[in-house]
């Protein structure tokens, strides 16, 4: 059988089992579908509301790379809330679901740990055993739209996503928001599969929130590096005033890929000019 024929409608079939909604699908170019399950979620960084940036509170799945038996590679990653990081895991335990907790961005308020989730089966039956941890979720946005006053996100959304050389993560045209990816190469199996293409997994993510009529604004992002360079990221990182700091990849992965998380209040293009100097210099 031809898995791939199936997997554009499966993408969009495992997005509606569990609410969510589908962000890339399954194409011969990405042999991964990536799909967002929005979270209603009040949290601050710096002193800012990171609340509408979906990089910080949604939940994101991949599957991809199918066996001749029709089981994927699933891999996702959960913003959880302490207080339900408890009966979360409990439920991931029951349902034999490899996971792990890891820290979420520092200056969170409140914390807001990150479930890691993997597994290898068919996606439509991992998303029916996920269901009772999605009920203990605040699945569901709240949209705060953009102020007269602020400058106009659009256009510093594509500035910004050019100067990062990534593309723009779709979101609601009046959203007060700016969320952008940026592919990187980084060889990796997890469970023994491979999950280099897995946007969840090696994907630089980059959004801005919050911006002010002077066009400051929340900037967040988490960079993909490998354990050796990260000292140096992270030297870079701090000379240009960003804070960051290192949380660690997925524990089934081979070699592990840590992340380095950053934050700063900035114009989101001088940001982005900052973090393309310490990814690629000049």
């Amino acid at each position: 059988m031809d898995h791939f024929k199936g997997t554009p409608s499966l993408c969009h079939a495992f997005a509606s089992m569990i609410g969510g909604y589908t962000i890339l699908p399954i194409t011969p170019q990405s042999p991964f579908c990536t799909v967002g399950l929005a979270q209603c979620i009040e949290v601050n960084m710096l002193g800012r509301s990171a609340a509408d940036s979906t990089m910080v509170t949604d939940a994101y799945f991949d599957f991809g790379n199918f066996d001749a038996l029709g089981k994927a590679l699933i891999i996702g990653r959960i913003p959880v809330e302490e207080r339900n990081i408890a009966p979360v895991t409990d439920i991931l335990v029951r349902q034999r679901i490899v996971h792990h907790v890891v820290h979420g961005f520092s200056y969170s308020e409140p914390n807001l740990p990150i479930v890691y989730v993997v597994s290898i089966e068919n996606p439509i039956v991992f998303a029916y055993r996920m269901l009772p941890v999605l009920n203990i979720l605040p699945v569901g946005s709240v949209h705060r739209f953009n102020k007269p006053s602020a400058v106009n996100i659009k256009n510093t959304c594509k500035q910004t996503s050019d100067i990062l050389g990534g593309f723009l993560i779709p979101s609601p045209p009046q959203q007060s928001f700016c969320s952008i990816a940026v592919p990187q190469h980084h060889r990796l199996k997890i469970l023994g599969r491979c999950a280099t293409q897995s946007p969840t997994v090696t994907d630089g993510i980059f959004s801005f929130v919050s911006m002010d009529s002077q066009g400051y604004a929340l900037n967040i992002g988490r960079i993909p590096v490998p354990f050796k360079n990260a000292d140096v990221v992270m030297a870079e990182l701090t000379h240009f005033g960003i804070s960051c700091h290192l949380v660690n990849g997925f524990l089934c992965s081979t070699p592990m890929l840590p992340y380095v998380y950053v934050q700063q209040i900035e114009k989101p293009v001088i940001f982005a000019k900052k973090i393309r100097h310490v990814l690629y210099g000049g």
